[in-house]
């Protein structure tokens, strides 16, 4: 019973080939692919919908495309389950464009536009640094033997990508931006990369389309919960600019955006 359990224990992060293959073949590409058609929604909304007047007609049109949105997800989720792959990828990848209109409440009423496309970045990122450690490891991905392969390679790719960010963003105030922006990114990428394995290990090799559907629930709960977290961040800092001017928010991500948005309001 004891050698069970042990055994149990260490299988939990073993994947047969077949699931690698699958885990960093398609999963994790599309999952890359998903973040970029976002970034790309999310850039195209702002910059065509940023002086919108969000009341009335403009409102409602917004309530709907949020709830057509929920929807094609319980869609999305049947047609997993259901091991509809085609029209799976496909609802996903609408789903990933549309989910790019959901900030535009932030761009609109708020100078934090910058900030906005850094976030939504940040998802490419990890998804970029997840790629790349499998690109390099390909067979040798989770093998035993090559755990400090995966965590050098893992500590270069967000070195790398932190300093993209920094000139990127043209960012300033390192104290408020590296430690969120490192957080986010690694909230993402590991949950790719360790609740990705563990979840293929337990799904059929057929139906690799609901280990995927399962990867991204769990990178949609850890995005609200990422959003709350930088709101509560932006509304103290924003606290203590008005009261005594100490910080600067424009370190955050850059300027540029928030001229624009205060030019706007007066």
């Amino acid at each position: 019973m004891l050698e069970s359990q042990e055994s149990k224990k260490k299988s939990k992060y073993q994947i047969t080939s077949i699931q690698r293959k699958l885990l960093i073949g398609k999963i994790y590409p599309i999952l890359l692919l998903g973040s970029i058609v976002w970034l790309s929604g999310e850039f195209l909304f702002s910059f065509l919908f940023s002086d919108l007047d969000l009341t009335g007609r403009n409102l409602l049109a917004y309530i709907i495309i949020v709830i057509v949105e929920v929807n094609l997800f319980i869609v999305f989720f049947f047609a997993s389950k259901y091991n509809k792959t085609l029209l799976s990828i496909s609802l996903f990848l609408v789903l990933s464009f549309l989910l790019g209109i959901l900030s535009l409440t932030i761009v609109i009423f708020t100078e934090f536009i910058p900030q906005v496309h850094m976030f939504v970045s940040l998802s490419v990122g990890a998804n970029l640094i997840v790629n790349f450690l499998t690109l390099i490891l390909r067979d040798k991905y989770f093998s035993k033997g090559y755990i400090w392969a995966h965590i050098l390679l893992f500590l270069l790719g967000c070195a790398i990508l932190e300093l993209v960010f920094i000139v990127m963003f043209n960012i300033q105030n390192f104290l408020l931006t590296v430690p969120i922006s490192l957080a986010y990114i690694l909230v993402i990428s590991l949950i790719l990369i360790f609740y990705g394995v563990r979840t293929i290990t337990k799904v059929e090799n057929e139906n690799w389309i609901y280990t995927f559907f399962k990867i991204l629930g769990i990178l949609l709960v850890a995005l609200v919960l990422a959003v709350v977290v930088v709101v509560i961040v932006l509304l103290i800092v924003a606290c203590a600019i008005a009261t005594d001017g100490a910080f600067d928010l424009s370190g955050f991500g850059g300027g540029g955006g928030g001229t624009r948005r205060k030019k706007k309001k007066q």
